[in-house]
């Protein structure tokens, strides 16, 4: 018992003697967390006073969040750096939202430890993480609840801190946004080019205190000055527009920005920024890559005089707004070109796609289009030459009527068969009846006084009558002739074309008057209507194929045997009629039918066939057009 008496005064003494030490501290911890500006100095300071007013405390770490998580800002003591039990404990606590004890068993196998999550609008923006030894294990939950306590109180300091540190961020921010916004919207209100270029760079100079701001694109490689702050007008060749151009290369060509004089640990070239820094009188130069899509497109070059330094702010800030006005200004240039550089430049572009990596579609569609061209090239076919098509009879003959009269019957019409002999109409035969008879009685007559005559031994007289008994004959002869046309037949086997008598019944016909027209069944010519433009290819002789629309499914050949040179206009075409005969007349043909010929000229390339509507189209054109 002794012993673990003097134990206990032992561990007492050297507390004191810590909590001395760290009181005689205090004034200047305090001094140095009122005067820190940096985060990082005024966590140290305030760690090491919460560690002072925190009985048992060993360790303490302060986290602050970022993108890839808590990253550590300040550790006390300050040699020791974060412990991982400390880390884990302030993760827990980041993550739960709230404080954090850890160990406060005395079987349990961590550490003890508190943490307190520091929240500034509904976000985690630090974490701090304590390690206490507890010198009375049954007071190990009461010693956690004080620490956690002592923290809460004093995390005013560094919540207060951080939320100046995000608040002075945000308006750095919001600067850096409304120069960008004006500086866009003083772009944006020029049309051209050259004059948007002008006023970017002038807005820029005066709002950034440059004594000169260039501006320059990429042309073949090479970057060119476009524009120079309050200079309308600049000589191409002037020294000082060359050297700030291979300043402008310098900083494209390393792809970073340049400032000039760089520090000593800087591994950049400044070849060029150094002769513009000898022509400014040894002012400082900053060379801002502007960056579209996926390559450099020029530059823009700040200067200032001596004793005017870009600031570190600065320097981010125009980083920024270049960022934000190449996009802008190269476009402005790329739609003030002429177009046949435009036409080219896009050519050129999708040639380089073309046969450059990626686009694997693009290259794909380009094969299939030169395989397509190549086979339409080298592959050949029949030409043909389309044209409208017509059946007829090659043997049409007209039936009329052979003396004026009235039709008595019908019997036939257009689409009937007949065969030879068949009875199409009949007329009506009742005067000629009459007169038949008539001539018949006057011939008797005649006969009588021929006896007569020939009984007396009259030869003047027999020789008067025998005549007149002749003319009876004759035109008794005549009569019957007529009567027989009175029966209208058909002169052979074949299909009525035309003619329909069965509305006329009773009507009158004329001398001479169309009845009806019959086609043979066996024997037929096709009448093709043959387009002006084709018909030059057509010659007689040439073979081809027909198909009807009422037999689509049967193709049947021909063979041209005549060309009309009469042209007809037709649907707004010139059209001549060609003839072609059948090589074979099935009986389901019938006169009347249409449907589509194709003549074949000769064997020619693919691609021939398929662009010659085009070559003549262009031929005409061109002929027209020329003077």
């Amino acid at each position: 018992m002794a012993k673990l008496t003097q134990n206990d005064d032992t561990d007492e003494a050297q507390a004191g003697a810590s909590g001395h030490s760290l009181t005689l501290l205090a004034p200047a911890l305090w001094k140095r967390l009122s005067e820190a500006q940096a985060s990082e100095d005024l966590a140290t300071a305030w760690l090491a006073l919460q560690c002072s007013m925190i009985p048992g405390a060993s360790q303490a770490i302060v986290l602050v969040g970022s993108a890839g998580g808590l990253s550590l800002l300040s550790a006390w003591p300050e040699a020791d750096g974060a412990p991982d039990d400390l880390k884990v404990t302030g993760e827990m606590a980041a993550q739960e939202r709230r404080a954090v004890a850890r160990g406060a068993t005395p079987d349990s196998p961590v550490r003890p430890s508190v943490a307190l999550p520091i929240i500034v609008d509904e976000a985690v923006i630090a974490v701090t993480a304590m390690a206490i030894d507890i010198a009375r294990p049954a007071e190990a939950k009461d010693t956690l609840r004080a620490a956690i306590r002592q923290i809460q109180w004093g995390s005013a300091w560094l919540r207060d801190h951080l939320r100046a540190q995000q608040a002075t961020s945000s308006t750095r921010q919001l600067d850096r946004a409304r120069a960008t916004l004006d500086l866009i919207a003083t772009i944006l209100e020029h049309q051209r080019f050259s004059t948007a270029a002008m006023a970017a760079a002038t807005e820029l100079s005066i709002r950034f205190d440059c004594a000169r701001v260039s501006i320059g694109f990429l042309r073949r490689g090479t970057a060119h000055v476009a524009a120079i702050s309050h200079t309308a007008e600049f000589g191409r060749r002037m020294g000082l527009v060359r050297a700030i151009g291979a300043a402008m290369d310098e900083a494209v060509d390393q792809r970073c920005s340049i400032l000039y004089p760089t520090g000593a640990d800087e591994p950049v070239a400044t070849h060029a920024h150094a002769e513009v820094a000898r022509l400014q009188q040894d002012g400082q130069v900053l060379t801002v890559p502007m960056f579209v899509v996926d390559a450099f497109v020029g530059a823009v070059t700040f200067e200032r005089r001596p004793g005017h330094a870009f600031e570190a702010e600065t320097v981010q800030v125009l980083d920024m707004v270049t960022t934000a006005i190449g996009p802008i200004l190269e476009e402005k240039r790329l739609n003030d070109r002429w177009l046949i550089v435009k036409a080219l430049e896009a050519l050129w572009r999708q040639i380089k796609r073309l046969l450059g990596p990626g686009y694997v579609g693009r290259k794909l569609a380009a094969a299939a289009l030169a395989g397509a061209l190549a086979f339409g090239y080298f592959a050949t076919d029949t030409y043909r030459v389309n044209a409208d098509a017509q059946i007829e009879g090659t043997v049409r003959r007209a039936i009329v009527s052979s003396y004026d009269g009235f039709i008595q019957e019908a019997r036939a019409r257009a689409g009937d068969v007949v065969k030879a002999g068949d009875t199409l109409a009949l007329l009506e035969d009742r005067e000629l009846t009459l007169e038949r008879l008539r001539w018949m009685t006057q011939r008797r007559q005649y006969a009588f006084e021929y006896d007569k005559a020939l009984a007396t031994r009259q030869p003047a007289t027999i020789n008067v009558v025998k005549a007149q008994i002749d003319q009876a004959d004759a035109q008794l002869k005549l009569i019957d002739e007529q009567i027989a046309r009175t029966h209208i037949v058909a002169p052979f086997d074949g299909l009525i074309v035309s003619g329909d008598l069965s509305q006329r019944i009773g009507g009158s016909v004329s001398r001479g008057e169309l009845l009806y027209e019959i086609a043979p069944l066996t024997d037929y010519r096709v009448v093709m209507q043959v387009d002006e433009r084709q018909i030059a290819d057509v010659n007689k002789g040439q073979s081809g194929e027909v198909i009807f629309a009422s037999l689509p499914g049967e193709t049947f050949d021909l063979t041209v045997d005549k060309i009309t040179p009469a042209a007809q206009a037709k649907d707004g075409k010139n059209l001549f009629q060609v003839e072609g005969s059948l090589k074979q007349s099935p009986a389901r043909l019938r006169p009347g039918m249409i449907g589509i010929a194709k003549i074949a000229i000769d064997r020619r390339r693919l691609v021939s066939i398929w662009m010659r509507p085009v070559v003549q189209w262009w031929r005409l054109a061109s002929w027209g057009w020329l003077p």
